[in-house]
Formats: C-alpha cells, sequence, structure tokens
C-alpha cells in the first residue's frame, strides 16, 4: 500500500508558526514585551535625569552629546523592537518582524546592561568589594547588580531563540509577502540613512564644533522626521511614476512595490498625502517660527519642488540628467542650510561644508539605482547621469563619489583643525566593498539599498568623530568608540 502525499501548499496557503491564533498567544507576547514598553515610556519620562546621572556617567570621558544619542538608541530599538514582536503575531511576515524586533532588542539590552548595571552611574562592577556575588560577605549592591545582569543575560537568550526560530522557518516555508512587508516595501525605510547622515553631522558641528545650543529635543527630533517625511514623499512619488511610465517592470526593477503588488496605486497615493502633509504642517510650523527667515522658506519651497518633481511633472528633472544635481542640493546645502536656520537662528558655512562628503555618498546612492536601471531608463527616454556616462565610466563615478568623501572629510578636518574628521575613515572599508559589490551582477539589484545603509554609516562615523574630537588632538578612546559602532551597526 502506498501512503497518501500530503498535497504542496502554495505560498499564499503557507501560515507561520509565529501567527497568533488565540488570546494566549498574543498575551504571551505583552507579557514578554510588555516590561521594554513600560520601561521605554519612562526612560522617556525621566530622559534629562538618566543621561546626566547614569548614562554619561556610564561613557565617561565621552562628551554628554554622546550619552544623549546612546539614550536615544535604548529607547527607539527598545520601543520599536517590542512592537515589532507583537506585530509578528499578527502579520504573515511575522518571521520578518521577529527577526528585526529581536535584533533591535539586543542591542538595547546590550547597552542598557553596561549603563544601568555593569558600569552603574560611572563605578565599574568589578571595581565593588572583592568578594565574588556568592560569599556572604558581598554587598547588597553588588549582589542586585549580579541578579539583574544574569536576567539580561537570560533575556538575551530568550531573543535568541527566538531570532533563530524565525529565521529557521524563514528558510524551511516561504509565504507570499504580506500587506506589512509591502507597506516597508514602499517606505523604504533602509533609504532613510542618505537623510539621517546629513543631519547627524550638521548636529554634531553645531554642538560640538561651533559650541551653539540646540533648541530641544522636541524640536530637532521632530525636524528630522520631517525631513524623512519629505524623502518619503520623494520615494513614493518615484515609486508611482516610474511605474506609470513603464520604467519598472517585473524583470528589471528594484523597486518591487507596485510590480509585485505588494500595495495598491490608491494607497501609494494616500501615503504620499500623509507623508506630504506631515513636511507642510513641519514646514509652516518652521517658517512662522523663524520669522519668515529668507532662508528657510527658500530652502524649504525649492527642496520641497525638487523632492517631487524629481520624478513628477511634464518635465521630471530625472529624465533630463539632473537627477544628481537635485539629489545633491536637497540632501546637501538646501536642506542643511535649512536646518541650521530652523535649529539655530543664524547660517552657518561650517555647517554645510561638513556635511558635503556624506552628500556626495547620497549622490552616489542615487547613481548606484540609476547605473542598475541604465536599459530600463534608455527604453523609457530617459536621460540619466548613469545613462550620459555609460557603463564603464559610471562605475569609475561611482568609485570617485565614495572615495571623494572619505577625502573630502579628511581635507576639512585638516583644514578646519578637527580630528574627528578622520575617523569618518572607519568606514573606509565598506567603502572600498561597495565598489567591488557594484562589479557584481548577483548583487547589482540591491546595490543602491546597500549603499544607503552605508550613508548613514558614514555619517555616524564622521559625526561621531567630531562629536568626540572636535579639536586639533586626535583620541585613542575617540577613535575606538568610532570604530566600535560602525562595525556593531554593519553587523
Amino acid at each position: 500500500a502506498q501512503c497518501p502525499v500530503e498535497p504542496q501548499r502554495s505560498l499564499a496557503e503557507s501560515q507561520s508558526l509565529l501567527k497568533i491564533r488565540v488570546l494566549k498567544d498574543f498575551a504571551a507576547r505583552v507579557m514578554f514585551v510588555g516590561i521594554f514598553i513600560t520601561e521605554n515610556v519612562l526612560h522617556t519620562i525621566h530622559f534629562e535625569a538618566e543621561v546626566d546621572g547614569m548614562v554619561a556617567p556610564a561613557i565617561a570621558p565621552l562628551p554628554r552629546e554622546a550619552a544623549v544619542c546612546l539614550h536615544l538608541v535604548h529607547i527607539i530599538f527598545g520601543m520599536f523592537g517590542a512592537l515589532f514582536v507583537i506585530i509578528s503575531g499578527f502579520d504573515t511576515a511575522g518571521r520578518t518582524a521577529l527577526t528585526k524586533g529581536t535584533s533591535m532588542m539586543l542591542v538595547f539590552m546590550s547597552t542598557i546592561t553596561w549603563t544601568w548595571w555593569i558600569n552603574r552611574q560611572g563605578v565599574p562592577y568589578w571595581s565593588m568589594d572583592p568578594y565574588p556575588f556568592w560569599d556572604v560577605r558581598c554587598s547588597a549592591d553588588k549582589r542586585n547588580r549580579t541578579v539583574h545582569i544574569l536576567k539580561n543575560i537570560s533575556i538575551v537568550g530568550a531573543l535568541t531563540i527566538f531570532q533563530q526560530i524565525a529565521k529557521y522557518e524563514m528558510q524551511a516555508s516561504a509565504s507570499k509577502p504580506s500587506f506589512f512587508e509591502g507597506l516597508v516595501t514602499a517606505l523604504r525605510p533602509w533609504s532613510l540613512g542618505v537623510t539621517i547622515g546629513p543631519q547627524l553631522v550638521a548636529l554634531a558641528v553645531i554642538r560640538r564644533l561651533l559650541g551653539i545650543s540646540l533648541p530641544g529635543y522636541t524640536a530637532t527630533f521632530m525636524l528630522v522626521l520631517s525631513i524623512m517625511a519629505v524623502q518619503t514623499t520623494a520615494n513614493l512619488v518615484n515609486s508611482l511614476k516610474d511605474f506609470e511610465r513603464g520604467v519598472d517592470t517585473k524583470e528589471t526593477a528594484g523597486d518591487r512595490t507596485l510590480v509585485d503588488g505588494l500595495i495598491s496605486k490608491g494607497l501609494l497615493k494616500a501615503l504620499i498625502l500623509v507623508s506630504l502633509a506631515w513636511w507642510l504642517i513641519f514646514f509652516a510650523w518652521s517658517v512662522v517660527t523663524t520669522n519668515f527667515h529668507p532662508v528657510v522658506v527658500s530652502m524649504a519651497v525649492l527642496g520641497t519642488f525638487l523632492a517631487i518633481g524629481y520624478t513628477a511633472g511634464p518635465a521630471p528633472l530625472k529624465y533630463l540628467g539632473l537627477g544628481d544635481i537635485v539629489v545633491f542640493i536637497c540632501f546637501g546645502p538646501g536642506v542643511i542650510a535649512y536646518s541650521c536656520v530652523v535649529l539655530t537662528g543664524a547660517f552657518h558655512w561650517d555647517v554645510v561644508a561638513f556635511t558635503v562628503p556624506v552628500t556626495l555618498y547620497v549622490v552616489a546612492t542615487l547613481h548606484a539605482n540609476n547605473y542598475r536601471d541604465i536599459e530600463a531608463d534608455r527604453r523609457s527616454g530617459a536621460r540619466t547621469v548613469a545613462i550620459l556616462l555609460g557603463p564603464r565610466a559610471s562605475l569609475v563615478y561611482y568609485d570617485l563619489l565614495l572615495l571623494g568623501a572619505h577625502a573630502g572629510a579628511v581635507a576639512l578636518g585638516h583644514f578646519r583643525g578637527c580630528a574627528g574628521a578622520w575617523a569618518s575613515l572607519a568606514a573606509l572599508p565598506q567603502s572600498v566593498w561597495l565598489c567591488v559589490r557594484i562589479r557584481r551582477a548577483a548583487t547589482l539589484r540591491t546595490q543602491d539599498d546597500e549603499t544607503a545603509k552605508s550613508t548613514m554609516l558614514f555619517g555616524v562615523a564622521l559625526g561621531l568623530g567630531i562629536l568626540t574630537m572636535p579639536g586639533p588632538e586626535p583620541s585613542r578612546l575617540g577613535f575606538g568608540v568610532t570604530a566600535l559602532v560602525v562595525a556593531v551597526l554593519k553587523v
């Protein structure tokens, strides 16, 4: 007798084992990550006190600005990681959400363990009393720290188990892309590094190189979020127009949002309106707050026009060979001049100058996309810089943009007397790897995504270098911390 063969399920029928089926599944998730959500809400409420009393002493002698950045990482990674774990139970993309969420929570657990327990208030665990924690002579404070450290280690173990289960399930059975994955693909959060990188450098220059106080966390954070909203609007408009013009096809498109039907055109248009409205509200606030400062008004209007006109309108700038110039202005001098005046009330050339190297990296991100799409763009009648240069010269142009970013940062550091600019070289191996990667057909499709992520690495390296070494004197600690952060972000 033959055993009956179970029919193979289609991708649409494949359902993740991580999906919530009963109330108990949901309750278990909430109980596991609820403490992280509660903890990070409290971290947000008591942000200033915790930066001064816990985080800054734990990472001394690094400047307070580094403590602010680290505590923001605590809150953002801890909160969003916990929310991703909950989302993973409702969406068929649960495996993806769980792997990303647990990764963020692992970063949170590692950094919070150091600042809260291992080097609590600047007192290292190993410098406490000489007795092991199981000895009756051990102090209560050391025992308490030991319990929390061991508890955090066990949580890291549990998170790693969940992460591995999700990865194994992804390898064992495929599933159809879900609505959640469609939204993520449309919004392209991995590309936001091209906005965050220049802004990080600008903030570091304003605070440490120029010694100007920022207006507050809320205004600064909302500024960055609003500029990210402009980029998101441009990304979404680009997806829509390239699809409508036939530039993006199933065979060649790197942007899979509409060609794979991950979301509808109607939803895409709704997302465009939401992100554009976010930006316009902040734009109106900034104009009023700065008393209609001409730089704020002119740069914001110009940036909005260029972001939308890049692929929309009767004469899309992308198809006229002006894409690289548009991106350079939008992510470089234009937006940085706007941010500088909003944050400080005045324009400063140093802020613009130090962000130019990061902007070259941003242009390289665009060029990687255009180099990949040379044939599709040519068929649609577009005239990108990649088409004008041709394949061979385009590769040289890409190399010059990336390596020129490092050379520009080092030159600025030399002439401005800022040793921290040399810390940008911590991202040089990544830049060299990108120059090799773009020449491989197997990895070309995601070259623009990888370049965008690397823009964030370069921006963090340069910004952190300026934060820790704003003067002419180099610091082993500054270089070491920068290299460590870049390595962690890469991993």
